[in-house]
């Protein structure tokens, strides 16, 4: 088969399957399976745009370790467009689908039976909702602080290529959070992931502190430079192996020099997001 045969299949299986979401033709759950539209992931948002037009915007965006994937809602059905090996479509009824992801999120992860044995195994640690706030499973609370640190870790490694898809499809331009001790609303951390900026960290001056910590403690521990106007220490990382690494390792420890107990005593704020999208962090085990 040439190229040209090919790609009329692909253009074949996403009009059938647009089509199939929109007639509100229930879904078979045993009948679900992923479709290959392209063995290209470089044509995921050129696909993702001609499912829009085709059926409006989508209601999810969401990443883990097998790629970023879109979801659309209609009726009693779910459209997933996702960036595997290549861009993969499949239609499934919306109950199991949430059910089964629930199921994921409720086990959690470890070494138990049915747990997943790292954050990355978890459906998808990041999520962009869009139009009404829909309540969404995630990882329960953890105590234990290395756990915190591999799913930060974890999170940072997918952002470090997923975030720059989300920029180039228009879909936001950054992504950010704080960490805050939310007994005293202590703002320990914040996090940012920009377009132009890539990652970086700011560590908020501890409204409890009466000195200024000492600038050569501070370049030590990973902080670059003091940012008056934010009082606020930095660091930025440039991409790379070792990244997401040390800014998860920074945050936890920064956290536990703020005299945080236990991750029990952090929750996640100031999530970003604007009036058509909303940052949800499902796979990070902290409370929101």
């Amino acid at each position: 088969m040439n190229a040209e045969a090919a790609e009329a299949v692909n253009a074949d299986l996403l009009a059938s399957g647009t089509d199939a979401l929109l007639s509100g033709e229930e879904s078979d759950r045993k009948s679900a399976r992923n479709l290959l539209i392209s063995s290209a992931r470089s044509r995921f948002i050129e696909i993702v745009n001609e499912v829009e037009s085709r059926v409006g915007a989508p209601d999810l965006y969401a990443g883990g370790a097998a790629g970023v994937l879109v979801r659309w809602r209609h009726r009693r059905t779910t459209l997933t467009v996702a960036q595997e090996q290549g861009v993969t479509m499949s239609l499934q009824p919306s109950a199991s689908l949430d059910a089964d992801e629930a199921t994921v999120f409720q086990n959690g992860v470890g070494t138990s039976p049915g747990q997943a044995p790292s954050y990355l195994q978890l459906p998808y640690l990041w999520q962009i909702q869009r139009g009404p706030e829909r309540k969404q499973p995630g990882v329960a609370r953890t105590s234990d602080w290395d756990q915190l640190e591999q799913a930060l870790q974890s999170l940072f490694e997918l952002w470090a290529d997923q975030a720059t898809l989300l920029y180039e499809a228009g879909w936001c331009d950054e992504v950010a959070f704080d960490l805050t001790k939310h007994a005293s609303e202590d703002r320990v951390l914040g996090l940012l992931q920009s377009a132009d900026d890539g990652l970086a960290l700011f560590l908020h001056d501890d409204r409890a502190a009466i000195d200024q910590p000492d600038p050569d403690d501070m370049v030590a521990r990973g902080w670059q430079q003091r940012i008056k106007q934010f009082r606020a220490w930095i660091a930025s990382f440039e991409p790379g192996p070792d990244a997401a690494a040390t800014a998860a390792r920074i945050m936890v420890r920064e956290l536990r020099r703020r005299k945080a107990a236990t991750p029990l005593s952090i929750s996640l704020t100031a999530l970003s997001g604007t009036a058509e999208h909303r940052l949800l962090l499902p796979g990070i085990p902290l409370k929101c």
